[in-house]
């Protein structure tokens, strides 16, 4: 209760920073294009190749950022109130925009939550639903779907879904890509071992399974208990798991505690799981972190 005092006094803050923001920034001339804006960076990148040049488009989170720990700027919290359309994750992803969106949609901006318009599924042992959705390229061909129709009901002049065609069909050709590079993993040792609850779409397209998590939940929020941390550690050997699976974003501390612990090697692969990856990554884009993170995944398998 008191940290979610916290959070919405300092949101309160932020709101009427952004108001003055707003106000002091108004000079009265009428917008020439629908002001657009993403949340995360991965969000960014697929609502870019929906709008092309037919919006302005702003993106609140940068690359390299984790979604679950992101506190925004009084400017970012203007323009989400300014904005003619947000495109958010949703499913308590963005904790710390979860109040100003809701700012946002009594102000009349047009919000959408991906998460919610593309089959989430629930988290194991929660009430909660996954927000990972964004790693089933064939749901984020459906992220396209709803970004389109959104564009649509504030400017239906723009031909939107023949401008994103082409995006939308190398969505599809990267899950049929994806599918071909693991192919020849065998049934019985499809098994992932993950810093948080952040593979599952990804698992459940690609049929692997997921034995464990370090940390219980969908965020990086929560420490692990002793005795859960004891509980990994027993499901790594049981296993056979090859590799712990993390973020980028994320501490590796704790995945390379738990390996020490193991009586045979594993290893520890960082993957770009909640964010694009800085210039010069190789995961620049959507399309390249998921060939990335399937490439590694890859490496490991044919060891």
């Amino acid at each position: 209760m008191i940290m979610r005092t916290t959070l919405i006094l300092k949101t309160l803050a932020l709101f009427l920073a952004a108001v003055a923001v707003t106000a002091c920034s108004a000079d009265g001339e009428e917008r020439q294009s629908i002001e657009v804006v993403a949340t995360t960076s991965i969000l960014g990148d697929i609502t870019s190749n929906v709008v092309g040049d037919g919006a302005l488009l702003e993106v609140i989170m940068s690359p390299g950022a984790d979604p679950h720990e992101f506190e925004p700027s009084a400017r970012q919290v203007a323009s989400i109130l300014s904005a003619d359309l947000v495109v958010a994750n949703g499913l308590g992803l963005e904790e710390s925009l979860e109040d100003v969106l809701d700012s946002a949609v009594e102000e009349g901006v047009a919000v959408i939550e991906i998460g919610s318009e593309v089959d989430p599924v629930r988290l194991t042992d929660s009430d909660g639903f996954d927000p990972h959705v964004w790693l089933d390229p064939v749901r984020m061909a459906g992220a396209v779907d709803s970004i389109i129709a959104a564009l649509v009901e504030l400017d239906a002049s723009v031909d939107w879904a023949a401008q994103a065609a082409p995006y939308r069909q190398e969505l599809l050709a990267l899950d049929t890509w994806i599918g071909q590079q693991l192919e020849f993993i065998p049934p019985d040792t499809r098994v992932l071992l993950t810093g948080h609850q952040n593979l599952g779409y990804f698992a459940d397209r690609y049929e692997f399974k997921i034995v464990a998590t370090i940390l219980p939940g969908a965020t990086t929020m929560i420490e692990p208990s002793a005795s859960g941390f004891a509980g990994v550690i027993d499901v790594l050997e049981a296993s056979g798991a090859r590799a712990v699976f993390t973020d980028f974003g994320e501490s590796q501390a704790l995945a390379e505690q738990l390996i020490a612990q193991a009586d045979r090697d594993v290893a520890v692969v960082p993957l770009h799981l909640g964010a694009l990856g800085s210039e010069g990554s190789g995961a620049e884009t959507y399309l390249d972190v998921m060939r990335w993170n399937v490439e590694a995944i890859r490496a490991v398998f044919e060891q």
